[in-house]
């Protein structure tokens, strides 16, 4: 920021930019590591082919790594939480108005989720486990007011677009980038009373890019139209503190950015694919030999060679010709042999086939059994710190809001009260 203001807030678009670049570069490691995890699950990647022009059985869209983010998803249950408000000091006065508390976040919590159609703790737990962080925005939305609509909306989107820049105690600012329909971005400047005229030339259903700045007193918004940026809007949100709160899956105590935290399947990427390779290298083995490899020599010496992959095409052979089968001698065991360091690799540092509802083969007691359970108890319980804290910074920041806005605003901050707790 230039040194002739004495706060931070940006004033132009350039200042907005380069803080905005300031940020994303600190995540250019993070990332990367979290495109390559994108890559093993969509199976954009090379599987070595052993046979030219290459057809029938292949395996390349692996499944493993959905199922582990789906299993831990559903272990976790983070959608089951209750929130807790602890009184700040005894007597039943005080222990009343927590329960109120507690009943309030409750009913925005259902009502966020009937507005939305959506979990936003459900969606958090995916980003976490997938990208390796989880980040929820809070908004105030004054032009909600006489709406009837509920004034507080959190966002959870992918934190490949948000890039908070964190202090020694906390966040400090923020940067977001994403885009958003010309006629949804005419529609929010107008509700705030800015003016949408550049947009004029735009069409309705054109993306635009757009990046916000955010920090604990101003928030900035920056539009890209074709090669210019223009500045939306640069002022105080009053909402007395960063909007953003974060969860870091195996979280390090690292600076660095890129290993600050991790997806749950970022460290046995590698070994993913190399199972799903050595699968392709057996299914190529099974297209080749399924059927079996015939070989023979007709009476005057013409070498015949029987077609293996079209078994049910007849084939002419002059008489007398004999026929006899190739032995092939595939190296099965030592694929399987390979495959199975691989899966041992990932049980480790994710979860055992057992917490799939596999019978374990080479467990011969309960006890072994129940060890191997705990453990798998043990690895989920241990990622459900960040996203309690994470979700309790959350409802932090409601009762914040409503208690700064949720008088004379004439926004609609009641919620349904759940009166059998």
């Amino acid at each position: 920021m230039p040194d002739s203001k004495d706060d931070n807030r940006p004033a132009s678009p350039e200042e907005v930019l380069s803080q905005h670049e300031h940020a994303k570069g600190l995540y250019s490691g993070a990332l990367s590591h979290m495109r390559e995890v994108d890559e093993l699950l969509t199976g954009v990647y090379e599987v070595p082919r052993d046979v030219r022009d290459m057809k029938g059985t292949t395996v390349a869209q692996p499944v493993l790594p959905r199922a582990i983010i789906e299993r831990v998803r559903q272990m976790m249950a983070v959608q089951t939480a209750v929130a807790r408000v602890i009184p700040s000091r005894a007597g039943d006065k005080e222990k009343d108005n927590a329960t109120k508390k507690e009943r309030w976040l409750s009913g925005a919590l259902r009502r966020t989720k009937h507005e939305s159609r959506r979990d936003p703790h459900r969606d958090a737990l995916f980003w976490y486990l997938l990208r390796g962080r989880a980040d929820y925005e809070v908004r105030l939305m004054p032009g909600f007011a006489n709406t009837g609509l509920f004034p507080i909306q959190t966002f959870v989107d992918d934190p490949m677009s948000i890039f908070p820049v964190r202090g020694r105690r906390g966040v400090l600012w923020y940067t977001k980038e994403y885009t958003i329909y010309a006629r949804e971005l005419k529609r929010d400047l107008e509700a705030k009373n800015e003016s949408a005229d550049f947009l004029k030339q735009s069409d309705p259903n054109d993306e635009i890019p757009v990046v916000e700045y955010w920090d604990e007193t101003y928030y900035a918004a920056v539009a890209r139209i074709a090669s210019e940026a223009k500045l939306l809007l640069s002022k105080k949100h009053d909402y007395g503190f960063v909007p953003l709160t974060e969860a870091r899956c195996m979280d390090t105590p690292l600076a660095s950015a890129e290993w600050a935290s991790q997806s749950i399947i970022g460290p046995v990427v590698d070994h993913i694919k190399q199972v799903y390779i050595l699968a392709s290298k057996m299914a190529t083995g099974v297209n080749l030999f399924y059927y079996p490899l015939l070989y023979g020599v007709s009476p005057n010496g013409q070498p015949i060679i029987v077609d293996p992959n079209n078994p049910g095409e007849v084939q002419p052979l002059a008489v007398g010709t004999k026929l006899e089968v190739i032995p092939v001698q595939v190296n099965s065991s030592v694929l399987q042999q390979l495959m199975g360091f691989f899966k041992s690799e990932i049980n480790l540092m994710t979860l055992p086939e057992t917490a799939f509802g596999a019978e374990p083969t080479n467990l011969q007691s309960g006890f072994a059994i129940s060890q191997v359970l705990n453990a798998v108890a043990s690895a989920v319980s241990d990622k459900l710190p960040q996203m309690e804290l994470a979700m309790g910074d959350l409802y932090g920041f409601w009762l914040r809001l409503y208690r700064d806005f949720g008088v004379g605003t004439g926004m609609d901050f009641s919620v349904p009260f759940d009166y059998e707790r």
